[in-house]
């Protein structure tokens, strides 16, 4: 698990207990939905963030900003996350041994037959845009990423939406055959 990650979700964990107020079970209840809405969100931006680099499986794509909300007794009332993507240019071109964002091998490998149907991902089709499919990482758990997505109130229809492809994929060429995108 990325450092920083686990970093990010020890400290949501001990703001979250200590904005809770021991003497109402309601905003205790309150402080425990925040949380676990916090925490939520983890799997989906790691898989929607992180890549496999020459370095770390699990490297972060992205820059997170968390935002605690808290009243005047000091109980969390609201978080909001902002991330910011760092490298768009990964989706299309990837370094040799490394791997594309996450949440494509998580489509790749765990998406059903009917799924892959009403996504229009043909079975056993190849994707220049999926390098080293047959590379498995603990981070390609899609389960994790769908169930986390429902917590957070993306329903299913809209998870099929965002997983869907749509038009025709054309191979994509990244520079010189180096890996790096096109200057």
């Amino acid at each position: 698990m990325l450092q920083q990650t686990w970093t990010s979700r020890c400290l949501m964990k001990f703001y979250a207990v200590v904005a809770a107020s021991p003497t109402s079970w309601e905003s205790h209840k309150v402080a425990e939905r925040i949380e676990q809405r916090i925490l939520n969100s983890n799997p989906v931006m790691e898989a929607f963030g992180n890549a496999c680099t020459l370095r770390n499986n699990n490297s972060s794509r992205f820059g997170k900003f968390i935002q605690l909300q808290l009243n005047g007794a000091q109980q969390m009332t609201g978080a909001a996350v902002q991330t910011y993507l760092l490298e768009k240019t990964r989706v299309a071109c990837q370094a040799p041994s490394e791997r594309n964002f996450h949440i494509f091998y998580q489509i790749y490998k765990g998406a059903h037959a009917e799924e892959r149907v009403r996504w229009h991902l043909p079975e056993g089709a190849a994707f220049s845009w999926l390098p080293h499919p047959e590379r498995t990482l603990e981070e390609d758990c899609f389960e994790v990423t769908r169930e986390a997505m429902l917590h957070l109130g993306i329903d299913v229809p809209t998870q099929d939406n965002i997983f869907q492809v749509r038009g025709k994929a054309t191979p994509l060429t990244c520079g010189g055959g180096d890996g790096q995108p096109p200057s």
